[in-house]
């Protein structure tokens, strides 16, 4: 394989990458809580052809000397975005917005702890206790590491700006929880784990913040995707443009290369 098809070839499917990256974002353009990705290139190698004999033969020049070759391009970061998304009312008791930079709540699955920013949360009956819940069904955590649980169906359920739940039954008694906030001081750390969660390996970076400190939920409220469609779809379509050049690249390199073939001397 010739240069201009391995460069072609290697950037071909990096920006196949970045349209996945841009359509998963589409996609979810309506997701609670979602936060959009960005894809960013960087260079790969290059080399350098030493085809020059000397300055005196091209006078004036201000180019680097040399021919620089390079090897294409490829994803050398997908940057989280922790804009935050619009607010939507809902009207819905159980749907939390939080409000905050790089704050998450915490959800428990299975042994781990993951963070998400979706709010729509639901009462799940788990072995006769209803259990605050996300819609993936993973329980929702209190400060304390515990899953919110209350000993039958609230009548009234009440969260505050600090995230303090109050519920009160059919007869009065209540029960009260303070929602588990973190804040992920390098959100680049957070892994995708899918339904709208993350997992963190990198502990160091998390920091469980006090409650009414760096963040603020409302009650009957959700937080939108900070996906930006517009600017989406002109990504898209530049990024189509682009593919199209190099597959371009590649058939004018497969054209050279049988032209050569049918030289006769």
């Amino acid at each position: 394989m010739n240069i201009q098809m391995a460069t072609a070839s290697s950037s071909l499917s990096q920006t196949q990458k970045k349209i996945d990256t841009i359509a998963n974002n589409i996609a979810n353009v309506n997701t609670a809580g979602y936060k959009s990705r960005e894809a960013t290139f960087q260079n790969l190698l290059t080399q350098t052809y030493a085809n020059q004999t000397g300055e005196a033969t091209e006078p004036g020049r201000e180019t680097p000397e040399n021919l620089r070759v390079g090897f294409g391009s490829k994803i050398g970061l997908t940057t989280l975005r922790n804009e935050q998304g619009s607010a939507q009312e809902t009207g819905r008791d159980l749907d939390v917005m939080l409000e905050g930079e790089n704050v998450y709540f915490r959800t428990q699955n299975g042994d781990s702890i993951h963070y998400t920013r979706d709010g729509s949360f639901e009462l799940q009956n788990q072995n006769g206790t209803l259990s605050l819940v996300n819609n993936s069904g993973n329980p929702i955590l209190d400060t304390s590491g515990n899953a919110i649980t209350f000993n039958s169906d609230p009548a009234k359920l009440a969260i505050s700006d600090t995230g303090e739940i109050v519920a009160t039954d059919a007869t009065g008694n209540e029960q009260t929880y303070q929602l588990s906030i973190a804040k992920i001081n390098r959100p680049e750390a957070l892994t995708n784990v899918g339904g709208n969660e993350f997992s963190l390996q990198d502990t160091e970076q998390l920091e469980l913040v006090a409650p009414g400190e760096e963040f603020k939920t409302r009650q009957g409220f959700l937080e939108m995707s900070n996906v930006d469609l517009a600017n989406e779809t002109t990504e898209m379509i530049s990024t189509q443009r682009l593919l199209q050049f190099q597959s371009q690249a590649i058939k004018m390199a497969d054209e050279m290369m049988g032209l050569a073939n049918t030289i006769k001397r």
